[in-house]
């Protein structure tokens, strides 16, 4: 059977801003850039209570003080995280995500919400822990730069879920460029990716 799915969209929780920062969720949807159509695949990875935070601060994880102080404003839908997981160990959630990221046949364009935010942080909390990040830098993409260079051309999708819950945020951004996408494909603008296949 054919996978239709070509890309990846990453969001992610954390407890700083910078590289180094404690992650306490990813979110992942597959998708397909070209097809709305196409239903997407989500992947939600919960490691937001404190015996998780110290593990990786043990590891040389960070956490910035501002952070913290902006979580302290969110919902508590979203605040709720901190009290939460679904994944037994930080070595569950990295088979967990390595599994996701590698089924099917083709290799994903990963896209994350900042050229120095969710995919660096993502490859930089695996090699804290001695792994290989699954996708290669050069399927990096930045929907930040994305949006802002086309996003004028399309609306935003009315917003489905929890803000700051990683999955819905990751679900959110996908639509987002897919509509944006949808646009382009109508002046036969394509992509660099695209223009190879």
């Amino acid at each position: 059977m054919r996978w239709n799915y070509t890309d990846a969209m990453i969001d992610i929780e954390t407890l700083d801003t910078r590289p180094s920062a404690v992650v306490i969720a990813i979110g992942v949807v597959l998708f397909n850039r070209r097809e709305p159509s196409i239903k997407m695949k989500g992947l939600h990875l919960v490691f937001g209570k404190k015996e998780f935070r110290d593990e990786q601060i043990m590891m040389g994880r960070t956490v910035d003080k501002k952070t913290v102080i902006w979580w302290k404003g969110q919902e508590p839908a979203a605040k709720k995280i901190f009290k939460q997981a679904n994944v037994k160990s930080m070595t569950d959630m990295f088979e967990k995500l390595t599994a996701f990221l590698t089924q099917g046949d083709v290799k994903y364009l990963i896209w994350g919400n900042g050229a120095s935010f969710d995919n660096t942080i993502v490859t930089s909390l695996y090699d804290s822990f001695g792994l290989e990040a699954p996708w290669k830098f050069w399927n990096d993409r930045c929907f930040r730069t994305f949006k802002g260079e086309h996003g004028h051309i399309a609306r935003p999708p009315e917003f489905q879920g929890v803000k700051h819950n990683a999955e819905d945020d990751a679900r959110q951004q996908a639509r987002y460029l897919q509509a944006i996408y949808q646009e382009l494909q109508k002046y036969n603008i394509q992509s660099y990716k695209d223009r190879q296949s």
